[in-house]
């Protein structure tokens, strides 16, 4: 640790997240896996937020610094740490649902890049989905965008 890492927030410290954080961190990865952001992923992004059971309690002002704190941790740290420490986090009960949003959002743009797809091997494993249902949700994924 440098001599200002404490008082700049940018010391080793292990970050502890929220379910809600790990939920959203993960949702946040699938977006920024291909190293790009477009505006139709932003605006998937905000659609898929705003569905789920375990974000409804997240006000706007929670959910605006929620988003900042993932973002610091993927531009500190980079992505292989934002969907290790996500997942890590993220309680058994949300892991099929988080994985199965991913993996819509990664589908939503119509195709998966060689990045993406690496994504989506690790978040299977990370979030201990099984090849079976994995392979189900994929391919329910890839009919549902064919449309």
């Amino acid at each position: 640790m440098g001599l200002f890492s404490k008082v700049l927030g940018s010391d080793n410290t292990p970050t502890t997240l929220s379910n809600e954080e790990a939920f959203v961190g993960i949702l946040l990865a699938a977006i920024a896996a291909d190293g790009h952001i477009s505006n139709e992923e932003i605006t998937d992004f905000n659609s898929f937020v705003q569905k789920p059971k375990t974000l409804q309690n997240v006000t706007g002002t929670a959910f605006n610094e929620m988003i900042d704190k993932l973002f610091r941790i993927f531009r500190r740290e980079g992505l292989d740490q934002l969907v290790k420490l996500s997942a890590d986090n993220l309680p058994e009960a949300l892991r099929k649902g988080a994985f199965a949003m991913a993996c819509d959002l990664l589908f939503s743009d119509g195709t998966i890049e060689h990045e993406e797809e690496g994504l989506l091997e690790k978040l299977k494993d990370l979030l201990c989905v099984d090849d079976s249902t994995a392979t189900k949700i994929v391919e329910v994924m890839v009919i549902k965008n064919r449309v």
